[in-house]
């Protein structure tokens, strides 16, 4: 049976101020399957990851979750996102982060799992923590965890890699892939040519365009972040 189709987007343009950052853009995202979005700064991978999670609006065109225009209660009840620069609050612990994550999104029996991702995102010790006292990468390790604790269909990253470790990296790519084991569509916004390896597809952005669709290829990589 061949997987369904979780995000669709279909030729959606978007300008600032008469300045075009998405022209016509085309690709999809199937169950269990990865795909990372790259391109150079100023590409447009960030408004189109922003697009696809409701946080704007886009001119022309048609973005889809499961059927559910993005931005919609259906699609953001099935997507999880982690942005690249990560908001948390300082008055609530690392692992109070995680239940406020699950518990706000359904997931009654969240403490197991919580415990599991600090555990293996190295925070287990600093659970107790509050994030003011965090580095930049503590801080995006605590946010991919909260993506990662919600009950989702569509999962999102930005720039994932920005502040983390070596461990870190490595833990997040063995997240991804078991995530997508399990039939989830992931999505990467990336400079990062590590993910080439795990990735499905690869759509590259170059001026707002989507001028490579297709297997991941570090030649076309090259070409569009050299």
């Amino acid at each position: 049976m061949a997987s369904r189709a979780v995000l669709e987007v279909k030729k959606v343009s978007k300008t600032y101020e008469k300045n075009e950052v998405l022209r016509e853009v085309s690709f999809g995202v199937k169950e269990g399957e990865i795909t990372v979005l790259v391109g150079p700064n100023g590409s447009g991978k960030t408004t189109l990851v922003r697009a696809v999670t409701g946080l704007v609006g886009y001119d022309t065109g048609e973005i889809s979750i499961l059927g559910a225009k993005a931005g919609s209660d259906d699609a953001r009840s099935v997507t999880s996102v982690s942005l690249d620069s990560p908001i948390l609050y300082d008055d609530i612990t690392a692992l109070e982060h995680l239940e406020f994550s699950a518990r706000i999104n359904g997931l009654a029996d969240w403490e197991a799992r919580a415990k599991e991702l600090l555990a293996v995102f190295g925070l287990a010790d600093r659970q107790d923590d509050l994030p003011s006292s965090f580095s930049r990468g503590l801080r995006q390790k605590v946010a991919i965890a909260m993506a990662l604790i919600r009950p989702h269909k569509l999962l999102i990253f930005d720039e994932p890699f920005v502040g983390l470790d070596q461990k870190g990296k490595s833990s997040l790519i063995q997240e991804i892939k078991e995530q997508a084991n399990t039939g989830i569509a992931v999505l990467v916004a990336t400079h990062s040519e590590e993910f080439l390896a795990i990735a499905n597809s690869m759509v590259g952005l170059s001026e707002g365009e989507a001028i490579y669709r297709g297997a991941p290829s570090k030649d076309q990589y090259n070409k569009l972040v050299g």
